[in-house]
Parts: structure tokens; sequence; C-alpha cells
């Protein structure tokens, strides 16, 4: 015979104690439970926040929005995948949590009594994109495609022309996917039915497309992360590392566990579940993915409600307040920047080595596409003697690559967009400061997070008849380089740090990526510390930490991971 399930005091307690989240008690029915609304919660969910899609509208490029006399020659995005399932971890978590609470009768969260995560999220399909991913990717790349019409017209589809890369994990390539059928929807390579009309119906209704992949281990773009042995020995996990995470958890998630272990109490004050810190950041991450997923905030993320304090038990509305829910989750939200803000962003000045190749292969197609001698009918600079088929000499209008969070963060950190102030996120920074935090992953690398960049050339530079060389036998040298760069950041324009303006000169943009690290040496950068290279035996010297977190050091750790020189290449 089934056993009762426990409930938490008499019916008159329950219902002023714990109430559905749409209603209060009886005595209080026209009073709604104070909750943050949707749109909130989804803008404080860390890097399982969902990208914001509503707030997104396609804004065709126009005359107005390039500069005088250029025109667009070239398209890059950077991507992180879009939304996807819970790794198998998460899943696990979760249905260990909702066995371990469904135990308990709780009026407004009947709903865990049919919650059970291996059917919504089943470990089988841990970390995999979901349904919400492919459309995550398709909705951009519609409003890429709405952009950049004109482009698109003038320039179609075709593999030596357009590159689509994808990092090795099978998420990364259907969003790639995913992208390309918003973008190229409708089109197609060669428009062989405008050509042979009876060919139409024999015609593939999606565009078929090249997408590149590189191994893990080898990816020193999207993947960096494991391809970066030092970064692995370094930095990953390290005390120094996640000290200040640590300390902001140990102080803020204890506290939150008790607040939420005391709501779910017998009328006798006995406890009937005993909330870890653990707990609630799993509320907190299956908050994110039922958001993210579904646009719901009337499971797990009212749970968290629950977590926040109570100003007054002795009155009969035992209700948080919204501005006490809305602190709980921002404490989780900083709990989480805490731990990325280190591992993947500034708080570690290594790390923004991890986006020099992505850097440099940015820079370098940049400036083949501004190239005076570029020809975009072979795909080449007329001054080059080779005709390899090395990617890295190819002149392409469009390079679209498909990473992760951290290729974001890495990026990121690279290029200085969240440490322009140079404030360092610690563990005990007032309430204020954490609000003025440029480093915010919900902001910054939420599901299908993007940055990209438009490469404006000077029309009359196209128009160079002269096959230039680097030495001529008159004594010639190519004209110099022009060009305008424009940053998005999550489709909205963004200043480059060092750049005054959105639309950055070439010259300017070039010296601050050399400046940063472009051209790095990689190999060297990244080597083990356990067994360095017999020709950089300054890394021998290097204490694993000291070098890795401590500023005074940055000079020389720079010596090592720019040996190439910046400037000169």
């Amino acid at each position: 015979m089934a056993q009762p399930r426990p409930v938490i005091g008499g019916q008159e307690h329950l219902q002023t104690h714990f109430s559905s989240p749409a209603e209060s008690s009886p005595s209080h029915s026209s009073k709604k439970v104070p909750f943050p609304s949707s749109s909130w919660i989804r803008a404080h969910l860390a890097s399982k926040s969902p990208y914001p899609h509503e707030s997104k509208k396609v804004k065709p490029l126009n005359k107005e929005d390039m500069p005088l006399d250029h025109e667009l020659v070239q398209l890059h995005l950077i991507c992180r995948h879009g939304t996807r399932y819970p790794s198998t971890s998460n899943s696990i978590a979760f249905r260990t949590l909702s066995e371990k609470i469904r135990k308990v009768e709780v009026p407004g969260f009947e709903w865990l009594q049919t919650w059970h995560a291996e059917t919504i999220y089943p470990t089988t399909k841990g970390a995999l994109l979901a349904p919400q991913g492919d459309s995550d990717l398709y909705q951009i790349g519609r409003r890429f495609a709405g952009r950049y019409k004109d482009f698109l017209d003038q320039h179609p589809y075709d593999a030596n022309t357009y590159q689509f890369y994808s990092s090795g994990k099978s998420r990364c390539r259907q969003s790639a996917y995913g992208f390309t059928v918003g973008f190229l929807e409708g089109r197609h390579a060669g428009d062989l039915d405008k050509i042979v009309p009876k060919m139409k119906s024999r015609t593939s209704p999606v565009q078929p497309v090249d997408i590149s992949t590189v191994p893990l281990g080898l990816d020193k773009e999207l993947a960096v992360k494991f391809a970066c042995p030092r970064w692995t020995e370094s930095v990953k996990g390290q005390p120094k590392v996640v000290y200040e995470a640590n300390t902001y958890d140990d102080r803020v998630l204890p506290e939150l566990a008790e607040q939420l272990s005391n709501r779910y109490v017998s009328q006798g004050g006995v406890a009937l579940v005993n909330f870890t810190r653990k707990d609630v950041q799993t509320i907190y991450t299956a908050c994110g993915f039922e958001m993210s997923f579904y646009g719901n905030d009337k499971t797990w993320c009212q749970l968290l409600r629950l977590a926040s304090p109570v100003r007054s038990l002795e009155s009969r509305d035992h209700h948080a307040s919204e501005e006490d829910i809305k602190s709980t989750f921002l404490k989780l939200e900083i709990s989480s920047d805490l731990s990325r803000y280190y591992t993947y962003g500034p708080g570690v000045p290594f790390n923004r080595h991890l986006g020099c190749k992505l850097a440099t292969s940015l820079l370098e197609s940049i400036e083949l596409a501004l190239a005076p001698d570029a020809d975009y009918s072979t795909g080449r600079r007329t001054s080059s003697s080779h005709d390899d088929e090395d990617d890295a000499s190819k002149l392409f209008r469009g390079q679209f690559k498909f990473g992760h969070s951290e290729t974001i963060m890495f990026f990121s950190s690279f290029l200085g967009l969240y440490n322009k102030k140079g404030v360092r996120m610690t563990a005990t920074m007032t309430p204020e400061q954490y609000e003025e935090r440029e480093f915010k992953t919900s902001d910054l690398s939420p599901f299908a997070a993007n940055m990209a960049f438009e490469v404006f050339r000077p029309k009359a530079a196209k128009s160079s008849p002269r096959k230039w060389r680097l030495s001529d036998e008159d004594g010639l040298s190519p004209p110099p380089i022009q060009g305008k760069v424009r940053m998005f950041v999550n489709e909205e324009p963004m200043i480059l740090p060092g750049c005054e303006t959105e639309l950055c000169d070439w010259v300017m943009f070039k010296s601050i990526l050399e400046r940063a690290g472009a051209r790095c040496d990689f190999e060297t950068c990244c080597s083990s510390l356990g067994s360095p290279s017999e020709d950089t035996p300054s890394l021998a010297r290097l204490e694993t930490m000291g070098e890795i977190m401590q500023d005074e050091n940055q000079d020389e750790l720079d010596g090592i991971c720019l040996a190439v020189d910046p400037i000169t290449g």
C-alpha cells in the first residue's frame, strides 16, 4: 500500500505559506503572487539564457549605413551553437532533485508530480542541439539574409566564395546548417531551374552547403580549450582561478539553501526536505533550460521564489517581495559569472591568448579582401605567384564560424570588450558594483550568441589595373590597404575598444588586433608547462599559477605567447 506523501502543516497554513504561482490565498484572491516578469528572468540566466530574438529586427543594409564611396566586400560571423539539451550530468541532477522534493505536497507546485526529467530532458540527448536550437540559428540566418539581401543577390553562394566552419561537436555542425537554411532560403547555387526550367522539380529545396570541421584537440579557433594543454593544466579548475567564485558561493549559497529548506517544514517545524547549495544551483540551471526550451517560468523558476527571504513570517501573506526574488536570481547569476570570468574571461590574463588564432584568421582574411590587387574572379590576389588550394590564402566573400560559449568569451577577452574599465570582478563587491560589472554572460554569451564583422572597401580600390608585386623592377610597391570594419555583438553594433566610431578604419582595426596578440605563436603559448620544449627554456621558469594570474608578470607572458612580433609578423 502506497504511503501518503507528507503535507506541510494544516490546510490553512499551506494556503498562506505556499500559494499557487498564479494567485495568493483565498483571503487575498485578488492579489497576484509577486514574481519578476518572464522577460526579466530570461535576461538573467547567465550562459543558459535564451537568445533575445524578440528584440531583434531585420535592418537592411542601405547606403546610409555604409561609409561614403565604399562597398561591402566581405562578411564574418562567429557564433555560439543554439539552445542545447542539458548535459547528461545536469539531466541526472534534475531527476534526482525532482524525486527528492515531489515526496512533499506543496500547493501550486503540483507540476512536480508529473515532471519527469528523463522524458523532458533525456540523458541520451545530453548536450545535443535542441529543436529550439535549430530555430535559434534559422532565425538569425533569416535576419542576416534580410540585412544582406543585395550582397547575396550580387554574390550568390558557392563553396569557393563562402566558407562555413564548425567545431567538431554535433550541436555546432547542426547550428551551422540551421543558419545556412535561413541565410540561403529561396536561393540555389547556379539557379539551375532558371536555365533549364524542367529541372526545377529535380533540385533540392534546400541549398547544399559545404561545412568544414576540425577534430577536437586540433581546433585552435572554435574549440580552443581542447587544443591548449597549458590552459588545461594552469587554468581549468585551479585553486586561484576558482577562488573568487568559491568564496562568493560559500557566502551566498548556504543562505539560499537554508531559506528554501525552511519553506519545506511541517506545521510542527519538522524539516521535510533538506536542500543543499548544489540543489539551489540545480534549480537555477533547470530554470534556465525551461526558459530557453519552452519559455516556461511556471516550473523550476518558481522554486527560486521559495528560496528568497520572507520579510515577515508573522504576516498572513508569506510571500517574498519581487525585489527579493530578483535578488535571488541575481545572486545565482553572479555566481555563474564569477566562475566564467576567471575560467574563460578577462579575470585570467592568459585567457585572452586563446582568442589569438581566431583573431589572426579574421585579420588575414580581411586583409586579403581589402588588398588593392584582390581578384574576386579567381579568389586570389593578382600578385600571388602560387595557386595552391590552402583556405588561408583564399579570398572569401563570407566566413561563418560556429563554436561554443567559451569561443565567444575567449575572443571577447582578446578584444577587451568586457574589461574596458579594468575593474576586476571579486567575491566581495557591493551589489551596486555587481550591477555595474561589464562581464555579464546573460548579455554576452546566451545560447546562439554571435559576433559579426562587416568589411567595406573604397570603390576606387577595385579598379586598379596594375598587378602589384611587393618588389617590381620599377621600384613601385602596392598602395596602402584602406577600408573600414564594423563590429556587431548579438546583432547590435558595438564600438571596438580603441576605435572612435562603429566604422573602424582598417589601419586602426589591424593595429588593435595585432597589439592584442594576433599572429601569435599559439603552439609556444599553449605548450605544456610539464614538458617545455628545448627552444623555449623560459617556459620552464614559469610557476604554474603565478604568471597566469598576476598582471605584473604579463610582459613576460606576452613575450612567450607573442614569440612572433605582433607588428611585423
